[in-house]
């Protein structure tokens, strides 16, 4: 009998995935138990001792769930969604990761569509929800208007709004928001106690501007003084010093603080005025608007308006996976308003 020649061995066959029925036949149990336990439902007639054994079963075999097949049984996903105008803006990675944290645990996947803000791609986030690709969405819109939003999901998807004000109720459609007019208006207030008269409102027109704006204006006028507002291209860094430097060259500017909308347009402000020779606080007082995790780190720290980004994503999360799962399916909209704090510190 010849031996077989030296060479490579031919590859291993790829190991069968172990299934429910190969953890039936390991436990002696029915298959139906097994999938109710692997599946995480918890019925009377799966005793505790049974449970222990599929669990052990399901260890020991290198059970792997088949999310595919179980989301074709059941029409879902298992997939949230989180549109957002600018996952650059720090504001939003941090409603994102509050967002992800909470769908982990629930057994969601996560997906992020970025906007850029732009009229154009919100339209395309809309088409891309309309395809079914998730069960839930949470979306922060600058240009979509509700009933946009409503038919594009048309019951299919459920939806968390982000907002910059409270709306009136919406049929299926949970909106979460601080009161940006209040938030604003309190840190003019703060300014205007600390002696400011000459205060500046550093904005842009898009998404919570107006608001900030209209929060400003009111604490200006119930003081008798004079509203002053620098017009921002968009709520970036860059935009922020381009807009301080063409008020600072104007040659009129005798302004004794300025608070920007948000944090990255006054951190351009900053870097504008330091290059003007303008010390801050002690010529010009700089306030800011969302606490993002730099804010704290410059010199001198900045003084802005806290909101909680991580609790706003977690919460929105869980009112999305309340919804799929029934619990809250049967209630109109709601509007939740969420805390705001002023954080003072050495900018102004």
């Amino acid at each position: 009998m010849k031996k077989p020649k030296n060479g490579p061995s031919a590859p291993a066959a790829p190991q069968k995935r172990p299934t429910q029925r190969d953890i039936a036949q390991a436990t002696g149990l029915s298959q139906t138990s097994v999938s109710l336990v692997l599946n995480g439902v918890e019925p009377s007639t799966v005793s505790a001792e049974a449970r222990e054994r599929i669990q052990e079963a399901a260890r020991r075999l290198g059970y792997v769930p088949n999310r595919m097949a179980r989301n074709l049984q059941s029409a879902r996903t298992r997939t949230l969604a989180c549109i957002v105008p600018d996952i650059t803006n720090p504001t939003y990675p941090a409603l994102i990761r509050g967002f992800q944290s909470a769908a982990d645990a629930a057994g969601y996947d996560t997906m992020i569509f970025d906007t850029d803000g732009t009229p154009e791609r919100e339209q395309r986030a809309l088409q891309w929800l309309s395809q079914g690709h998730v069960d839930g969405v949470m979306a922060v819109f600058f240009h979509v208007q509700e009933t946009e939003l409503l038919k594009a999901t048309r019951g299919r998807v459920a939806v968390v709004q982000i907002e910059s004000q409270a709306h009136k109720p919406s049929r299926t459609i949970d909106k979460l928001y601080i009161n940006n007019a209040a938030a604003a208006q309190a840190m003019t207030q703060t300014l205007i106690d600390k002696g400011h008269r000459r205060i500046a409102l550093l904005s842009a027109p898009l998404g919570p501007g107006a608001q900030r704006q209209r929060g400003f204006r009111a604490a200006m006028r119930q003081a008798g003084l004079t509203a002053r507002t620098i017009a921002a291209d968009d709520f970036t860094q860059a935009a922020g010093a381009r807009a301080m430097v063409a008020e600072l060259a104007g040659g009129d500017f005798r302004c004794s603080a300025v608070f920007a909308a948000n944090d990255l347009l006054a951190i351009g402000a900053m870097s504008a005025l330091r290059a003007a020779g303008r010390r801050i606080p002690e010529d010009v007082a700089v306030a800011g608007f969302d606490d993002i995790p730099v804010a704290q780190l410059l010199q001198p720290p900045l003084t802005t308006v806290r909101r909680s980004e991580l609790s706003i994503g977690r919460m929105a999360a869980e009112l999305l996976i309340g919804r799929l799962n029934g619990a809250e399916a049967a209630e109109a909209g709601r509007n939740v308003e969420l805390p705001f704090e002023l954080v003072l510190r050495d900018s102004a």
